[in-house]
């Protein structure tokens, strides 16, 4: 049976998960239509311009399916779902009351900001006929946190693009004798940037490394001022477009993951992990329950302590000194990668769930 799927939400449609999710669906099969507009419009104008949009395609869609971090979109989905008798899945990608409170302590434990987001977060868990989400892991914190039914909820991980990251052939690169170590991303918390800084000072005069810090965010000024101060030799550049970042990736010896020691890198996969090791890259990372579910230490990828300068140090010292290693991690990640987190696979277990969900009903 084909699948009609209807994304329905305020979200980017080049964000990569629902990016990744939607070619997981499409590769399987399923067709997919979108009611959408931009992020972050209020919610007084987002329901009715969506509304609007549901009217014009809810007779040729099976369910709607509300994309990651669109809490307040749910009862809306919840809403017209039932309206127009068919299911509504919630991709329940990050709890919004971590990320904001817990993660980025935008807002105090107890405070009324953070207990709306713990209610839009409860609320959105138990409105849906199904939740994805990406993680086992996260799945019991959601169960324990708010009382959610784990079978209600569908593991569907994070992957990656294939059609854009996938083994380049090896850069020419300006240094041979030098490693070029790669940090991409947007500085945010559970990235540790402050314990990266920490190793590569512990790394200094160390002429094997070139460390090259790529992206923008919340974060960076206090990097780059901790960088000039403390005189370590690093080289910035600013964010590059979504095209690029393979080109990056493809000229790194070695990628960096997720080292901070939050709830959400322990629970949660990152993108500066799979997409390189989808270029059959060495990763170093921290070590957390989700990329154990999926990967093995000294197998598929280099796994440190979180929060651990010195381990960190040492780990990207081995992977200096043992050049057949890291070509070993790169060959095995990659294929750890074609196994289980391409859109076929992911979208292949996606579609089962759908049509077994659609049956029940």
């Amino acid at each position: 049976m084909t699948v009609r799927v209807c994304y329905l939400g305020g979200f980017d449609p080049q964000y990569s998960r629902n990016n990744f999710l939607r070619q997981a669906l499409a590769e399987n099969g399923c067709e997919v239509v979108m009611c959408r507009v931009p992020p972050g419009m209020p919610t007084v104008q987002k329901y009715p311009r969506l509304i609007a949009q549901y009217r014009q395609v809810w007779r040729n869609c099976d369910l709607l399916l509300v994309p990651e971090v669109q809490q307040t979109t749910v009862p809306l989905g919840w809403m017209l779902a039932r309206l127009t008798r068919k299911p509504v899945v919630f991709d329940f990608f990050l709890s919004m009351h971590e990320m904001v409170v817990t993660e980025r302590r935008q807002f105090q434990p107890g405070s009324p900001q953070a207990a709306r987001h713990a209610a839009a977060d409860r609320v959105a868990g138990s409105l849906p006929d199904l939740l994805l989400v990406q993680t086992r892991r996260f799945a019991t914190f959601l169960e324990a946190r708010y009382q959610l039914q784990i079978a209600k909820m569908h593991v569907a991980p994070l992957g990656v693009n294939d059609l854009v990251f996938f083994p380049h052939r090896a850069a020419l690169l300006p240094d041979p004798a030098r490693l070029t170590v790669l940090y991409f991303g947007s500085y945010i918390p559970n990235h540790g940037v402050p314990v990266i800084l920490d190793a590569i000072e512990l790394l200094r005069g160390d002429q094997r490394f070139h460390f090259r810090f790529v992206g923008d965010g919340e974060g960076k000024s206090a990097a780059l001022a901790a960088a000039r101060t403390r005189g370590l030799d690093i080289e910035f550049l600013p964010r590059v477009a979504f095209s690029e970042v393979p080109e990056q990736i493809s000229r790194a010896d070695i990628v960096l993951g997720v080292f901070g020691d939050t709830p959400q890198a322990d629970m949660a996969l990152a993108n500066k992990v799979l997409q390189p090791l989808a270029m059959q890259k060495t990763v170093l990372a921290g070590d957390t329950h989700a990329i154990r579910e999926h990967f093995t230490h000294g197998e598929h990828l280099q796994l440190v302590p979180l929060a651990n300068a010195p381990a960190l140090a040492d780990g990207l010292r081995q992977l200096a000194a043992d050049a057949p290693l890291r070509a070993r991690l790169a060959e095995a990640g990659y294929q750890r990668f074609c196994e289980r987190l391409t859109p076929r696979v992911v979208g292949n277990d996606l579609r089962a769930r759908l049509e077994g969900l659609l049956t029940a009903r």
